[in-house]
């Protein structure tokens, strides 16, 4: 149920974004430009969809070989798109690392290892993208106002990073700490009655058991395959740059003269809000600063339509893929005899 009332959010703040930008775009009636159908256009887009979902399968990959897993091609394909879809279905994308844990442990895959490996894989990419969103703002600032909504909004958010990296820090080199405030928790519920003896000591060890799983995980990865470790790191960034060249190819498509370092900086400062967003999947939030940042450089009656095209390529043709996926993975499960 909890999952449905996500799903229906995304949806109706996503419609609710594009509204907005519609409205405050003038009214201009969004146009379908036919230059984005033509064959070297779709072939274009097509290049760019390979690469932007091979690489996101291969980041993790390499992570989990840099744990000492192995995970086939034919269960790597399925974990790209489920983490997409249960990414964007839950608030602060929380849920695609959890729908991949489970995936994976239907692989064969610890749970203590699956946790590092997806924590680690989102780690290399917010140090990306909590790298770049700041430079792109600094090598950008001359000549824009202080009031500029790209510079009140990451200074705003400036607190906040110090706090999400913190919180990874204590995730990633103290686990253990995770595990005993949990414990302090289930502790207390038992204590009010909310939570059976046996059930309490069950998931207690449960806790220590993937925390201590967790931690291993992390420890080989820093000590593990240096070749395997680079391959994550290198197709991690492989991986923003093609999410962050979308708009940009799509304005070069449409013969705009397109600045791509200048459009691929303000994505990252997009992606880099979409993470504290709390609507599932940052719909709404991530449409609304999309168009604020680049309204600018994009025509009134193209704003629409190459948001609604960045969206789809980039987040629903996934979701779609993601949903399929899943539905056949729950299937076989539940004919499993």
């Amino acid at each position: 149920m909890i999952r449905v009332v996500s799903a229906l959010l995304f949806i109706g703040l996503s419609l609710a974004g594009l509204a907005t930008i519609h409205a405050l775009s003038g009214g201009a009636a969004p146009q379908i430009d036919p230059r984005l159908f033509d064959l070297s256009a779709l072939l274009a887009i097509a290049g760019l969809l390979v690469i932007y979902f091979a690489s996101d399968g291969l980041r993790l990959y390499f992570v989990l070989r840099t744990l000492g897993e192995r995970v086939s091609l034919k269960d790597l394909v399925p974990l790209v798109f489920i983490n997409i879809l249960f990414s964007n279905i839950t608030p602060m994308a929380t849920g695609g690392g959890f729908a991949q844990i489970w995936y994976l442990g239907r692989s064969g895959v610890s749970v203590g290892s699956a946790a590092a490996a997806t924590t680690i894989r989102t780690v290399l990419a917010m140090l990306v993208i909590f790298t770049a969103a700041p430079t792109f703002q600094f090598l950008f600032a001359k000549g824009r106002a202080a009031e500029h909504l790209s510079e009140r909004l990451t200074n705003s958010l400036s607190i906040v990073i110090v706090f999400y990296l913190v919180g990874f820090l204590i995730v990633l080199l103290r686990p253990m700490l995770i595990a005993a405030f949990i414990e302090r928790m289930l502790r207390g519920a038992s204590r009010l009655g909310l939570l059976g003896t046996e059930r309490r000591d069950r998931w207690r060890i449960r806790v220590r058991e993937v925390m201590t799983g967790f931690s291993d995980g992390f420890r080989t990865f820093l000590t593990g395959s240096r070749r395997y470790a680079a391959l994550s790191a290198l197709f991690t960034i492989v991986f923003l740059l093609a999410l962050f060249s979308f708009p940009a190819l799509l304005m070069a498509l449409l013969d705009y003269d397109v600045d791509w370092l200048a459009v691929m900086g303000t994505l990252s400062v997009v992606t880099f809000l979409m993470y504290f967003a709390p609507s599932p999947g940052g719909a709404g939030f991530s449409e609304l600063a999309f168009a604020g940042l680049m309204a600018g450089q994009i025509a009134p009656e193209h704003l629409v339509f190459i948001v609604l095209v960045w969206r789809v390529l980039t987040i629903y043709l996934g979701m779609g893929i993601g949903a399929v996926f899943m539905m056949r993975a729950v299937k076989s499960r539940a004919f499993q005899p």
